[in-house]
């Protein structure tokens, strides 16, 4: 079995930055579930959240600053960087360069990820589109 660090670095680079959706069952579990202002699966969440990223910076790519492990939690801290390209909730293409940090705890049963809390720094990415 994976370790939680290797689990979690698989996550964000194959499932997030890859694309490699066959890997949701490999990683996450059936119920796995993201807790934010409404808790969702995460299976659903994270396509959801994928389509509207690709959709308005076709270049994103998130790159992991940081990984801490304690047993079957891990807190990552995470930079997306990407080109606005394509329309973000009604902000039209600026052509900005922009780099967005967040922060994320996971939490692991049986070596997949079964839990998700994301804290992103939406202010700042808006503070760039307007820029």
């Amino acid at each position: 079995m994976a370790t939680t660090r290797e689990t979690v670095e698989r996550f964000y680079a194959e499932l997030v930055n890859d694309q490699r959706f066959e890997l949701f069952d490999e990683l996450l579990t059936p119920d796995a579930v993201t807790h934010g202002d409404v808790d969702q699966p995460a299976r659903d969440a994270f396509v959801g959240a994928d389509r509207i990223v690709r959709s308005a910076f076709s270049d994103a790519a998130l790159h992991i600053d940081d990984v801490l492990v304690d047993g079957d939690k891990a807190a990552v801290r995470w930079t997306l960087t990407g080109t606005h390209d394509g329309d973000f909730h009604g902000t039209p293409p600026t052509g900005t360069s922009i780099s967005v940090r967040a922060t994320a705890v996971l939490r692991l049963r049986a070596g997949r990820i079964a839990e998700l809390w994301q804290v992103i720094d939406v202010h700042s990415l808006l503070s760039q589109l307007a820029a």
